[in-house]
């Protein structure tokens, strides 16, 4: 597995991710090649390299004329010029999932809805160019999964189609809500809100340098001159071993037979048990004396909690005794993450081996949504999933 950590030195912006991208090794011809396949007519690249502080960047931008460049759309027009394109389903639905977020952003910002939101600078060919290229690069490096650094933030104020706004301006502060920032003490914008659209969608930890083997660096350069390098690096590699490792605990583990207990009666017997401290519980058919059908109740906890545990299985059941016993268990770290999909939040949880992830939807989150959609859980379960894979 590929995975790619950008690094914001001077800032972010959709030509410098691309840019970046480019040094590390995607094909500028492919790219091109790709983008040729939008239905966006009079644009050409401007590709040379550059020094920014010392440091040997490529600079890429796409130069549009004046008046189509100018031109403001709705997301049903990006996402219209999107699907008419070539590129992949998988390519397509990453661009759309970035233009999406960006126009929840800037429907909260103007009270409005996504569907209402009039793009502008965000809405103009370069910047379609800009996020659909991202998306064609990441897919020739193979990165799977992207990862950022805090975000440097500039001062003062900057010129927009609204007029002059604070630095950053309200569709990119909220897109940048929940992340990692800093101020870099530069009169200017660091991040524009297409690096910002593009990163906050890509990146589910921003802040989280991962532990990785690079493989290969780019540089994408910014088209002004800061006191600092104005570049983004980007590392692409693979992850370097276990990034989660495994943990061994002890614990006990506590059983009781029943027999004579109403089947209704478990559902909360297993969430005060749940409450009392116990990591999971569980019930299996077992044959008693005289052959009576009964079951086992079974939960696992940790030392510290074996007696509020063994307590609730004592009042919640019927049972007149809890046996219990010690066990040592090896477990995988895990995180859990909340993703943002087409479909609404959903926690993820994700355990990794060896450098491979192994992730898990959250059960009480796909069950919600499945409730509010008013579809059945594995459908939604596989929407859910198809949108994690792309």
């Amino acid at each position: 597995m590929k995975i790619a950590y950008f690094e914001m030195i001077g800032g972010a912006s959709g030509n410098m991710l691309l840019g970046a991208l480019i040094d590390a090794g995607a094909s500028p011809s492919a790219i091109e090649s790709a983008l040729r396949t939008l239905p966006l007519e009079g644009w050409s690249i401007e590709r040379r390299r550059v020094e920014r502080r010392g440091i040997a960047a490529t600079f890429f931008d796409f130069v549009v004329p004046g008046d189509h460049n100018s031109a403001s759309h709705y997301l049903s027009d990006v996402l219209n010029v999107l699907e008419r394109s070539g590129l992949t389903q998988a390519q397509r639905a990453r661009a759309a999932s970035i233009y999406t977020r960006l126009a929840e952003a800037e429907a909260k910002v103007h009270g409005s809805t996504p569907e209402r939101i009039h793009f502008h600078e965000v809405g103009a060919a370069d910047a379609i160019l800009d996020v659909a290229g991202f998306c064609v690069a990441l897919d020739l490096l193979g990165i799977e999964r992207s990862y950022c650094s805090a975000y440097p933030l500039g001062r003062g104020t900057i010129s927009i189609h609204h007029g002059r706004y604070p630095n950053p301006p309200p569709a990119t502060a909220e897109l940048l809500r929940g992340a990692p920032t800093y101020d870099a003490a530069i009169e200017a914008e660091m991040v524009t809100t297409t690096g910002a659209a593009i990163l906050s969608t890509v990146v589910a930890e921003p802040g989280l340098r991962p532990a990785m083997r690079a493989e290969s660096i780019g540089y994408g350069a910014g088209s002004s001159d800061f006191a600092i390098p104005n570049v983004l690096r980007v590392s692409v590699g693979t992850p370097a071993g276990e990034r989660l490792p495994v943990e061994a605990d002890d614990v006990v583990v506590l059983e009781a037979t029943i027999d004579d207990m109403s089947p209704q009666h478990f559902e909360l017997a297993f969430e005060r048990v749940l409450a009392a401290g116990a990591f999971d519980v569980w019930l299996l058919p077992v044959t008693m004396k005289k052959l009576r059908p009964a079951v086992l109740f079974g939960a696992v906890a940790p030392p510290e909690r074996e007696a509020e545990v063994a307590r609730a299985m004592l009042v919640e059941t019927s049972t007149l005794g809890v046996r219990v016993r010690s066990e040592r268990r090896h477990t995988l770290g895990r995180r859990i993450e909340t993703v943002e999909t087409p479909l609404g939040p959903v926690r993820v949880k994700t355990a990794t081996v060896d450098g491979q992830p192994r992730r898990t939807l959250e059960y009480d989150d796909v069950a919600r949504i499945a409730r509010e959609l008013g579809r059945p859980i594995a459908e939604t379960a596989a929407r859910l999933e198809e949108h994690l894979r792309s």
